[in-house]
C-alpha cells in the first residue's frame, strides 16, 4: 500500500511510517496540512492518515478540500477530540473513519483494512435513485430484492446510467451495446428495452426508460 501519514507529530509520525515498512508498507509523511495536500495532488494512495490538529491547513479543512476536489481515497482522521460532535463532523465531512488518540498500531492497520474493503466494495456498485447496479453479479439490488439481468440487458442498462437524463438513439445503442450498426429490419433493441423496463419496474416500482418517439429513449427518474 501506498500511505499518506499527515501527522504534525513527528514521533506518532514515524512510528507509524516504520510499523507500516516493517508490514511491506510505503508512507510518506506530511507534517502539516499545506504539504498534504501538494501530495495529494502528485501522488495517489491507496489510504489516507488525516491528524485534526495540524499546522498551516487543519486536517478538516484538508479533508472538504479532497472532497471537494473529487478524490475518494479512503480517509481515516487522526485525533486527540473524542466528542462524539467532532466524529459526526468528520464523517460528515466525508470521513471513511475516524481513530482517536491516544491509538495502536494494531488498530490502525485493522480499520485500514475495513475501509479498503469496503472501498473496493462500492467500486463493484453503481448507485441510481433507488437501485444499485452489482457490476459482479449483474444483477439489481432494491431493498432486499436482485433480480438477475441477462448480459445484453445488462449492458444497455449500465449504457442508459452513464446517459442518465439525455435521450440515446437506436443508432447509438447498436453501436454501443451491441457493437453492431443499427439494422432497421431487427427489433432486438425493443425488445431488450422492453424486458429490461419489466424487470426494473418490478424491481423498483419505477418506469426508469421513457419512450421520445422519433428519437430513442431517455433514462430518467420518476
Amino acid at each position: 500500500m501506498e500511505i499518506l501519514i499527515a501527522e504534525d507529530e513527528k514521533k506518532i509520525a514515524n512510528s507509524l511510517k516504520k510499523s507500516f515498512a516493517e508490514e511491506g508498507h510505503h508512507a510518506i509523511i506530511a507534517l502539516d496540512g499545506e504539504k498534504a495536500l501538494e501530495l495529494i495532488r502528485e501522488i495517489v494512495f491507496d489510504v489516507i492518515l488525516l491528524d485534526w490538529r495540524m499546522p498551516k491547513v487543519n486536517g478538516l479543512e484538508v479533508l472538504k478540500t479532497i472532497r471537494k476536489n473529487g478524490v475518494k481515497t479512503p480517509i481515516i482522521l487522526l485525533t486527540a477530540l473524542s466528542d462524539i460532535s467532532n466524529k459526526v463532523e468528520a464523517l460528515n465531512a466525508g470521513a471513511d473513519d475516524y481513530i482517536t488518540k491516544p491509538f495502536s498500531f494494531e488498530e490502525v492497520l485493522a480499520r485500514i483494512n475495513a475501509v479498503l474493503r469496503r472501498s473496493a466494495e462500492e467500486t463493484n456498485i453503481i448507485k441510481c435513485e433507488n437501485f444499485n447496479l452489482d457490476l459482479i453479479n449483474r444483477v439489481i439490488v432494491s431493498s432486499d430484492k436482485k433480480t438477475k439481468l441477462t448480459d445484453k440487458e445488462f449492458e444497455l442498462l449500465k449504457y442508459f446510467i452513464s446517459k442518465k437524463g439525455v435521450i440515446v438513439s437506436k443508432d447509438e445503442l447498436c453501436a454501443n451495446v451491441w457493437g453492431i450498426n443499427f439494422n432497421p429490419h431487427t427489433n432486438i433493441v425493443e425488445v431488450t428495452i422492453k424486458n429490461l423496463r419489466k424487470k426494473l419496474e418490478e424491481a423498483t416500482c419505477n418506469n426508469f426508460i421513457k419512450t421520445i418517439y422519433g428519437e430513442g429513449y431517455l433514462f430518467i427518474s420518476e
